[in-house]
């Protein structure tokens, strides 16, 4: 069983309106079956991912108490600054253990600095000269990408207009995450003394996830409940549905279980036997999320109009406080 890859070359490039709907079909059709799905020709330069992945090494260079400069503030609705190694536990979203091992890794959450909800907290410009003009590129670059999927998954489903979904969208919600997995014992994590990121789903409308060539992605397909690799591909970039349009769905759209555990090539270790260790990882997830008080009302798909309706309405904001309570430790 594998993950569908979709080049979306014919939407971003001047193509027929016959051809951006195949293209949209095949969009919905994987988000429908597996959740998941590789995107090539996106529309961001692979020049641009490799410097947002530079960036990302720079800053998990620096000193600790340089990243801590920039900490993760109180509060579980919070998603922008650093948080340092077992800050957090995702699998408390999901509920399956809310008393789990923390997470194996640290992540540095930026966003639009137009946000007063969500101000960004950067380590000092002298510090990483460059990097916060850099971010906030990189972060527009991804939302002019995920307008496109937006405009793409409307059209495929079957809604009034391709702005059906877009309008309840805004970058200033969305969040760039620099993700950095440190080198690990293979035989802590087969054991379950520690995860790298637990198995969990995400609670927004899609993420598009940026992979380095280390690997560690694995997906519960929705199907067969196997857990199965989703290594990285040269030039693609990684989307997965979320919590908000899976509810938003109906369930058409499925919101699947994922983790990062150990990679399934033989070179991204270090050592051998008990001594044997993980290589760093680095990824970098853009949350495309609704706006805070968007009711995540039924959707009118057709092909989805048989369907018993399984969630009562509610915001995004609600949805938002059910799912991250607990996942942030202090």
């Amino acid at each position: 069983m594998h993950i569908p890859i979709i080049n979306f070359e014919a939407w971003t490039a001047p193509s027929s309106p016959q051809k951006r709907l195949e293209i949209a079909h095949e969009l919905v059709e994987a988000c429908h079956s597996t959740g998941f799905v590789y995107i090539t020709n996106f529309g961001i330069p692979a020049s641009v991912v490799e410097e947002a992945f530079a960036w990302s090494k720079k800053f998990y260079a620096l000193k600790e108490e340089d990243r801590a400069s920039a900490a993760h503030p109180p509060g579980s609705m919070i998603y922008r600054g650093y948080s340092k190694l077992g800050h957090e536990v995702v699998q408390a979203i999901e509920g399956e253990k809310f008393e789990g091992v923390p997470d194996y890794t640290e992540s540095y959450g930026i966003g639009s600095d137009d946000n007063p909800e969500q101000p960004n907290i950067w380590v000092n410009e002298s510090t990483l000269l460059g990097f916060r003009e850099f971010a906030l590129k990189f972060h527009a670059e991804c939302w002019k990408a995920s307008e496109s999927i937006l405009r793409a998954l409307a059209l495929g489903l079957g809604l009034p207009s391709e702005d059906s979904l877009l309008k309840f969208h805004s970058d200033i919600e969305n969040e760039l995450s620099y993700r950095h997995y440190p080198p690990i014992s293979e035989e802590k994590v087969r054991s379950g003394e520690v995860d790298r990121l637990g198995a969990h789903t995400d609670f927004d409308s899609f993420t598009l996830l940026f992979q380095d060539s280390l690997g560690g992605l694995t997906v519960k397909h929705p199907g067969t409940a196997k857990w199965i690799d989703a290594p990285p591909i040269e030039g693609a970039v990684v989307m997965n549905i979320g919590d908000a349009l899976e509810r938003w769905s109906n369930d058409y759209l499925t919101s699947t279980m994922h983790r990062v555990h150990l990679p399934p090539l033989e070179d991204s270790y270090d050592g051998k036997g008990k001594q044997r260790m993980t290589r760093p990882r680095f990824s970098i997830p853009y949350f495309v999320t609704p706006k805070k008080d968007t009711l995540l009302e039924r959707l009118d798909i057709p092909v989805a109009s048989g369907r018993e309706q399984k969630y009562k309405t509610i915001t995004y904001r609600e949805l938002c406080q059910q799912k991250s309570e607990g996942v942030f430790k202090y």
